[in-house]
């Protein structure tokens, strides 16, 4: 059995996989100061687990501390996920392929393996990153910016009258009271975002990409977008499955 593992900046998106099958998955808030604990208390190592994949954008420091908690567990194989210029037809328009996160790489491989068509691919985690493949595969570019979480931290750090939580709700509706109006302006901005990169990526293609969306608040963004998107839960980790049965 395989223990698939996607560390992003904040979080740790899992699956227990067993002949192309997730048998359980999840996710948890992770502790950079102390990422074996996170680790120890949140992840389900067991006897049949051989081999663990990895996509990491956290850096070297999380990759050493996860590199030593596996070795306290006996002989686990670790596999780290890295760029392929070309997959399967599938080509990063990136001059230095590295400087492409793993996650927006694999994001894209998961898509490019199932649908083979035109994609805008979104994934809502602390940064908003959104990538357009054209109907050959060229990756022709992306965008990265702060996600709502991100956002409101900003906000809340850098004025001096605005301190108010997020709700629990996303609205792009107009807002009569400051938290409402911080909570709706930063949805409204990413989801404005999107639509905008979709009609001019459709206007300059001359068709509609197949619309691809997420990640941790993909399930709030999606019912404000008005193109029509598919939810792909665990794409990363997908893409990261992909990935490794195409390199062995």
């Amino acid at each position: 059995m395989k223990l698939l593992l996607d560390i992003g900046n904040s979080s740790v998106n899992w699956a227990s996989e067993k002949k192309s099958k997730f048998l359980s998955q999840g996710s948890f808030i992770y502790d950079k100061e102390n990422i074996e604990d996170s680790l120890k208390n949140n992840l389900p190592l067991t006897k049949e687990t051989s081999k663990i994949l990895l996509s990491n954008v956290a850096g070297l420091e999380v990759y050493n501390s996860l590199n030593c908690w596996i070795k306290k567990h006996g002989d686990i194989e670790l596999w780290q996920s890295s760029v392929d210029e070309k997959f399967k037809g599938l080509s990063t328009s990136y001059t230095e392929s590295k400087q492409i996160g793993i996650d927006r790489w694999l994001a894209m491989v998961a898509s490019w393996d199932k649908y083979h068509s035109s994609l805008c691919i979104v994934n809502c985690g602390t940064a908003l990153t959104i990538d357009l493949v054209d109907t050959y595969g060229h990756h022709l570019g992306g965008y990265i910016m702060p996600g709502a979480e991100l956002m409101h931290k900003t906000l809340m750090r850098n004025t001096d009258k605005i301190n108010v939580s997020m709700t629990n709700t996303a609205s792009i509706d107009y807002a009569s009271n400051t938290q409402a109006a911080v909570n709706n302006g930063i949805f409204l901005a990413l989801v404005s975002a999107i639509e905008r990169i979709v009609k001019k990526f459709s206007v300059e293609s001359g068709a509609m990409p197949k619309c691809i969306i997420s990640g941790g608040n993909a399930e709030l963004i999606e019912p404000l977008l008005e193109y029509q998107f598919e939810f792909e839960p665990n794409l990363v980790l997908r893409g990261l499955l992909i990935a490794h049965n195409t390199s062995i």
